[in-house]
């Protein structure tokens, strides 16, 4: 069982969610999401030679500046160094070319970041793909982006987060959904006021799911419903295994 609700009561239960869903958090995480796959070797060396190059200088800029391109300064936590942060070399979005993903963690929660950046041929230039917090799951053309931190009514149930879908027109990726939970035992009116969907947790679960769309709507549903509608925007997609490695001066020699 579901229910959509009104533009009003949607708008009022999403403002305490959307924070989470960003990507730069400038509230601390009280749980530490799924961290990044353990590092390979060597760099990806497939791919179109240009694109390698530009990454290469990328990578190269954003270690020696601690820096992001987009000038966005990055403040490492010590004992750690920029050599400890992490890329890799993929191809996540399914356009058959590998893209650039950069993450960096050891810092304070509100610098935080996961990028995704492409190569556009055209201008010569790396572009920003996608903008999200560390430890994302990657599908083909999708990115399950963790919040940074758990501090509604979910509890145990879901760590929440965000779908972002891959418009290849647009060549970017773009906010699909944002999925939250509301546990009664943790309280039985949310944050507006509204009281516990009783009718809406048929089973008895003692929680329900919310699901906001791109527009701002929240729909509710329990379980059931959650599992189902989760299955449906996985379907058919394999978790993409990303080949993270340090931000050492010899890995990213080796790109390219």
């Amino acid at each position: 069982m579901k229910k959509q609700l009104t533009t009003a009561a949607a708008l009022l239960l999403t403002l305490s969610l959307f924070g989470c869903a960003q990507a730069a958090p400038t509230t601390v995480q009280t749980e530490t999401p799924t961290t990044a796959s353990a590092e390979t070797t060597a760099a990806s060396q497939t791919g179109d030679p240009a694109a390698l190059a530009a990454y290469r200088e990328t990578l190269t800029q954003i270690r020696e500046n601690s820096a992001w391109p987009d000038g966005t300064q990055i403040e490492i936590f010590e004992p750690a160094t920029m050599d400890d942060e992490q890329f890799a070399i993929r191809d996540v979005d399914g356009d058959g070319e590998p893209e650039l993903l950069v993450s960096v963690s050891d810092t304070y929660s509100a610098g935080m970041r996961e990028t995704v950046y492409g190569y556009d041929a055209a201008s010569g230039q790396v572009k920003e793909k996608a903008l999200a917090f560390p430890g994302c799951a990657y599908y083909p053309g999708l990115i399950k982006d963790l919040s940074s931190h758990n501090q509604g009514y979910a509890g145990e149930v879901l760590w929440p987060y965000a779908i972002d879908t891959y418009d290849a027109t647009a060549g970017e990726y773009v906010y699909a959904y944002y999925v939250d939970a509301w546990v009664k035992e943790l309280s039985d009116t949310y944050f507006d006021g509204t009281k516990y969907p009783e009718n809406i947790d048929v089973n008895g679960d003692g929680y329900v799911y919310l699901i906001t769309d791109k527009d701002g709507n929240m729909t509710i549903l329990n379980k059931t419903d959650y599992e189902a509608w989760e299955k449906e925007q996985f379907a058919g997609l394999t978790p993409i295994d990303i080949p993270w490695q340090t931000m050492t001066a010899e890995n990213i020699s080796a790109v390219g």
